[in-house]
């Protein structure tokens, strides 16, 4: 035998045959028994993070300081409206007719008949205490600023003559 056939793989490192396979299913067992002992311990849902209770305390302090001592900078004073009272009416009936007479008007044109109620004339007056009533074939709108009653009625008002001189209606 020559000097090149005693020569071995680079691999081989004197280990004893089937060391290898041992040492790998050694690992193996190891690591099923790792999963198996983590599988045992319970692992239900986690607590709330470590920060929420300090930030709930907090904020239920300053909730509690806004309710007790209540410092100006929170009080919300109200609107005051800059307008005049007569201001105040003539943006009102021009509203009105705008947003209903003219509505109801243009309703009647189209459809021949009066709408049952201003939300079908696509008015939204309805909502801001506008009543609105059909009497044959004419209607009321009536309505109140300041405790200060308005009514118009088509069988005896024309538009011009419940705006008045308060806005140049177009036409």
């Amino acid at each position: 035998m020559s000097e090149k056939d005693d020569v071995q793989p680079f691999h081989a490192k004197g280990t004893a045959p089937g060391q290898e396979a041992a040492d790998v299913v050694a690992e193996v067992l190891a690591h099923a028994a790792e999963r198996e002992e983590a599988g045992r311990r319970p692992s239900g849902p986690k607590g709330p993070p470590k920060w929420t209770m300090p930030v709930t305390v907090n904020l239920g302090l300053l909730a509690i300081y806004f309710l007790v001592a209540q410092p100006q900078w929170i009080v919300v004073s109200p609107l005051d409206d800059p307008r005049s009272e007569v201001e105040v009416v003539e943006a009102s009936r021009r509203a009105i007719y705008f947003d209903a007479i003219q509505r109801i008007e243009m309703f009647r044109g189209e459809f021949g008949r009066l709408p049952a109620s201003l939300i079908e004339a696509g008015s939204p007056l309805a909502d801001q205490g506008v009543a609105y009533e059909v009497i044959d074939n004419a209607y009321l709108l009536t309505f109140s600023i300041d405790g200060q009653n308005f009514t118009f009625d088509s069988a005896t008002q024309t538009g011009a003559d419940f705006v008045g001189a308060f806005v140049n209606l177009p036409g």
